[in-house]
């Protein structure tokens, strides 16, 4: 009885350790691998002293998707983005709840809560699409109207500025260490060289677990002849194959090319970020039927879509589940195949 727990307990320990080892091939992103960026000071902290002094990044981007957080110690803070010029072409999420565009001139837009001290600041730059998003303490803020490609130059910086007279600091966390809040999907910590979801190419096999190839099967032994098919049974004729369970041509996998009736879905959320599937018409038509029925109060609050052509890995199938009350808006384009 003994041997059989001690058994046991060796295996799950060695299940361990094999699930630790590979997952450590494959990084994280709540943490950065390169090297630290800071303000220009030198610090990943900056005080600053005086109504408008601003202070921005060592480290601007020119495209990509990135995220960083501020921690901010007063009430009149200011955290956002800047050109190469510095402070003469900002935009920032301000104290009062405004975005401050001064891109093009000083506008202000309501846009979210008020913050303050020890408030965190996330800050979701997608130089891609030409986004930005704030988050207050881990929380969307939403889509605005900023356009990071119209700040002064080809790169664009964090940037963080006082709004009044009084002394205060901002921690800036660019993914030298654990973020407070997750990263939005698809973002990178800033300071990240663009590789850190990719595995280490100095990993490799231990060659001690690699298969023997002197190892060759027995030739001695031969498939029961009980378990293969006999050929004189033939299928009966009569029997016909339901029309109903047949597949739909229209609806593929994303193994082979679709064909038929088809849409391009693209779904706006919240957060300002779109979501696109390439669908065939019926995948369409359940989409919006769900979508009907959940905006007159029925049905569940999310819908799975298959993700087909995008299903990148060694999956069967995976989906993407829309939550109802997260969707802004949504488009169809619709074409054929045929």
């Amino acid at each position: 009885m003994n041997n059989i727990i001690f058994k046991k307990l060796g295996t799950i320990v060695l299940a361990l350790l094999i699930g630790a080892s590979v997952f450590s091939l494959f990084p994280t992103v709540t943490k950065a691998e390169t090297a630290n960026v800071t303000w220009k000071n030198g610090s990943v902290v900056t005080s600053l002293g005086e109504v408008g002094a601003s202070d921005k990044a060592t480290v601007g981007k020119t495209k990509g998707k990135w995220y960083w957080e501020v921690k901010v110690s007063h009430s009149i803070s200011l955290v956002g983005i800047t050109g190469e010029s510095g402070p003469k072409y900002q935009a920032y999420y301000g104290y009062s709840g405004e975005i401050i565009n001064k891109i093009t001139s000083d506008v202000r837009t309501a846009y979210g809560p008020m913050f303050g001290l020890n408030d965190v600041i996330g800050v979701a730059l997608d130089l891609d699409n030409d986004k930005i998003v704030w988050y207050k303490n881990g929380v969307s803020l939403g889509a605005n109207t900023v356009k990071p490609s119209e700040l002064e130059g080809t790169q664009v910086f964090p940037m963080v500025a006082n709004g009044t007279g009084g002394k205060m600091t901002y921690e800036a966390n660019f993914g030298a260490s654990d973020f407070k809040y997750p990263v939005p999907e698809g973002f990178l910590p800033y300071q990240d060289s663009g590789t850190s979801t990719t595995p280490d190419p100095s990993t490799k096999p231990d060659p001690s677990t690699t298969p023997d190839p002197s190892t060759k099967p027995d030739p001695s032994t031969k498939p029961d002849p009980s378990t293969t098919p006999d050929p004189s049974t033939k299928p009966d004729p009569s029997t016909k194959p339901d029309p109903s369970t047949t597949p739909d041509p229209s609806d593929t996998d994303g193994a082979s090319q679709p064909t038929g009736d088809r849409a391009i879905l693209t779904v706006t959320m919240d957060n300002g970020f779109d979501k696109e599937f390439d669908l065939s018409k019926k995948e369409l038509n359940a989409f919006i039927a769900w979508y009907d029925a959940k905006d007159a109060g029925r049905g569940t609050s999310f819908f799975a879509i298959d993700k087909h052509n995008n299903n990148k890995g060694p999956f069967s199938n995976r989906k993407d589940y829309v939550i109802f009350n997260k969707i802004l808006t949504f488009e169809v384009s619709e074409y054929s195949t045929k």
